[in-house]
């Protein structure tokens, strides 16, 4: 039975997970980079730019197992690799602690912390990532335990594999080549024998053929190269986002690394407390203690990968950290099986019922089983919009633009519609041919700008009489006083603007008065009855959360998001919470909700942000 131990509570810990990540799951389409994988599986394409050509595999295979929508089923592909995970690292827990219990401990640790279990119900890679991760340190330390050519083997393929799925797992790589050196039964000359080098050389290159499908793709491009240098060159360029590489990594300047260091203290304390931290130095002590060379393979595993992630100036630096959760999450273990020992056995039960309570506290921020938003808004946008009545022209934010194409291909294949920048050049003739058969023109906002603005005579557009924009003032007009409400404004992106007075005019029609002063800070809450004053009127410089009650109701609000270095985030920037049902999920910009006596969200709407309502402007003839 012992023998089985780990094994049993690996597949318990998985299905536990996968319940939590499978109850949670945003059912739809999302903008931004997870709308582009939900709009590129099942393709028979693949372009260096797209990369991941493990993560597509395994999108397509979920796909055609279920034969589900292609957002459902690479979101479920994301729970089902976020569980297995989890599994996994049970083994791997155990294995470092000699704990079952202290590493179903650390398993829930990692299972229930903030950033992992919100790319875990979205489609994303960075479930697949941490997979592909576990299963390479699990091979390693079965290497470990009876070193032998197969099982070494069977690392390099591990290893090799997860470069499938994302290239920032070459950051392990000094890790595990200490590892090794330090582990080798006789001496870490061993490791550079001719033929392990060789092997690892050979598994390598088995490995990189998983971007064949990638490299393929440069010679179905509209302008293909003309020999294979040129193709390998435009593959290497793109493959590995050598300009991003060039702009972002190692370039975040030395002026802000406080507010770095201050955001990575945020973040950890959002994914696993106060304690994360003392039990992951703890633990440290005593796997450097009992196994010197595990304790070497984490810390440094744990090091680079975060010294790339405090490092890399990109709008979503909160999932680079995932790695160095993982490695925090693994020291939890052997400082649980410490405690444990020295403490009559009661640390590890404690331990599980506050990660269980913490897991159920957690649970109503990072439920998206009810996020609907992407579809309604483009949806809204769309509407009464096919290629027989109409043409749709956006120029939008690119994370909303991906969302289009998804619309455009799986939701909606009736609608006729193109980016604005793609016809620019033939509006005058597109707008002639399409007028002449009976077509409309619909264009987005800045689209209708850019036509007045840019040609001559300017084309004559008018906003959409049958699709009219209402303002928030309307909505907030029309409650009845006494209407609990929550106000949030987050400092918005530049592209997008939100006017000082604009806000103050709210506050104050929300408030039945003028004369109350909005701080003018990155965090704002404003939260009330209607037609009062209000409840709380608070800014700060850096995220935080409070708790008030409102005509006997309590209401939760808080923001997860560290404005100066993250502009993405696909769980929302924080969360509004009424009796444990997420009522308004926070965006950049500013996001409002009044909430009905049930708790449930009478009306949810926002202002400059990716999810405010897309106005329509008709084209018509010049005159």
């Amino acid at each position: 039975m012992a023998r089985w131990g780990p094994l049993l509570a690996a597949a318990l810990v998985a299905v536990l997970a996968a319940g939590l990540y499978l109850s949670t799951l945003l059912p739809g389409f999302d903008l931004g980079d997870t709308a582009s994988f939900q709009t590129m599986v099942g393709s028979p394409y693949l372009t260096p730019r797209d990369g991941y050509p493990l993560y597509y595999v395994v999108g397509n295979f979920c796909l055609w197992l279920t034969g589900l929508e292609p957002a459902h089923a690479m979101n479920l592909a994301s729970a089902v690799a976020a569980a297995l995970a989890c599994g996994l690292f049970v083994l791997l827990a155990t294995e470092l602690s000699g704990s079952i219990l202290a590493g179903i401990a650390a398993a829930l640790f990692f299972a229930g912390s903030f950033t992992f279990w919100s790319q875990a119900v979205i489609a994303e890679v960075y479930a697949l990532h941490i997979l592909l991760v576990v299963l390479a340190l699990c091979a390693l330390l079965r290497w470990e335990a009876r070193p032998a050519s197969g099982r070494l083997v069977t690392f390099f393929a591990a290893y090799a594999l997860a470069f499938g799925n994302h290239l920032s797992t070459i950051l392990l790589a000094p890790g595990l080549v200490l590892f090794l050196f330090l582990a080798a039964p006789r001496g870490w000359r061993t490791i550079l024998a001719p033929r392990i080098v060789g092997a690892a050389l050979l598994v390598a290159a088995i490995g990189a053929l998983q971007y064949g499908w990638n490299f393929a793709g440069v010679w179905h491009d509209v302008a293909p190269p003309s020999d294979s240098r040129e193709a390998f060159g435009r593959f290497w360029f793109d493959v590995t986002k050598s300009d991003w590489r060039e702009t972002m990594m190692l370039n975040v300047p030395w002026t802000v690394a406080g507010d770095r260091l201050r955001m990575y203290v945020f973040d950890v304390r959002q994914q696993f407390g106060w304690a994360g931290p003392a039990l992951a130095a703890l633990g440290l002590v005593v796997l450097g203690r009992s196994h010197p060379p595990r304790a070497v393979l984490v810390a440094t595993v744990f090091l680079t990968t975060l010294a790339f992630a405090l490092g890399y100036n990109v709008g979503d630096v909160h999932v680079f950290l995932l790695p160095s959760h993982l490695m925090l999450a693994l020291l939890s273990a052997p400082a649980l099986a410490w405690l444990n020992g020295r403490c009559r056995g009661v640390v590890i039960p404690i331990a599980l019922v506050l990660l269980t309570g913490r897991i159920y506290a957690e649970y109503p921020a990072l439920d998206r089983s009810n996020d609907h938003r992407p579809t309604e808004l483009l949806t809204t946008l769309a509407d009464g919009i096919d290629d027989h009545r109409a043409v749709l022209l956006t120029d939008v934010d690119w994370q909303v633009q991906n969302g289009m194409y998804y619309l455009a291909q799986e939701v909606r294949p009736d609608l006729a519609y193109a980016r604005m920048a793609d016809v620019a050049r033939h509006m005058p003739l597109l707008v002639a041919d399409n007028l002449a058969v009976g077509r409309q023109i619909i264009v987005t906002e800045r689209a209708a700008h850019a036509l007045r603005r840019d040609y001559d005579p300017p084309f004559d557009v008018v906003p959409d009489s049958t699709r009219p924009h209402q303002p928030l003032m309307e909505h907030i007009q029309r409650l009845p006083p006494g209407t609990r409400y929550v106000l949030t404004v987050l400092r918005p992106l530049r592209e997008f603007s939100l006017p000082a007075d604009v806000v103050a005019g709210l506050v104050d029609q929300l408030s039945g008065g003028p004369g109350l002063l909005v701080p003018q800070q990155d965090y704002v809450i404003v939260a009330g009855l209607v037609g009062r004053p209000p409840e709380i009127l608070r800014g700060e410089s850096e995220p935080w959360a409070t708790r008030v009650v409102l005509d006997g109701r309590p209401i939760h609000i808080r923001f997860d998001g560290w404005l100066a270095f993250d502009t993405i985030r696909r769980m929302g920037f924080g969360s509004v919470i009424a009796d444990r049902r997420r009522v308004l999920i926070v965006e950049r910009g500013l996001s409002f909700v009044a909430i009905e006596e049930d708790g449930e969200a009478r009306h949810a709407a926002y202002m400059a942000g990716i999810y405010e309502p897309l106005r329509r402007y008709t084209v018509r003839p010049t005159r």
